[in-house]
């Protein structure tokens, strides 16, 4: 996740269609033609208000080394609990 002054899409915005479920927060952005899903945004107080939260699978010019060392926070989104970790992230 980024702060949207962080973010920039350089191409495309035409093409994306918005999906919203649960709360309705998100904006889930997908291509309409393949489906594919580069970026969300919306807005948690919890997490410090707006952000985007970037697919790195849909990055086109970033290295394998460069997602090896990016940092990584997880958050409990699934309990509704964003200002912690999730107790379990093997499988994250």
């Amino acid at each position: 996740m980024v702060p949207p002054q962080d973010f920039r899409l350089v191409q495309g915005e035409e093409a994306l269609s918005d999906y919203q479920f649960g709360t309705r927060v998100g904006h889930h952005l997908f291509c309409r033609h393949c489906g594919v899903w580069p970026f969300a945004r919306g807005y948690i107080e919890e997490i410090g208000g707006d952000y985007v939260a970037v697919n790195v699978a849909a990055l086109d010019t970033v290295t394998v080394e460069e997602l090896r060392g990016a940092p990584v926070r997880y958050f409990d989104g699934h309990n509704n609990n964003w200002w912690a970790e999730p107790e379990d992230k093997a499988h994250l």
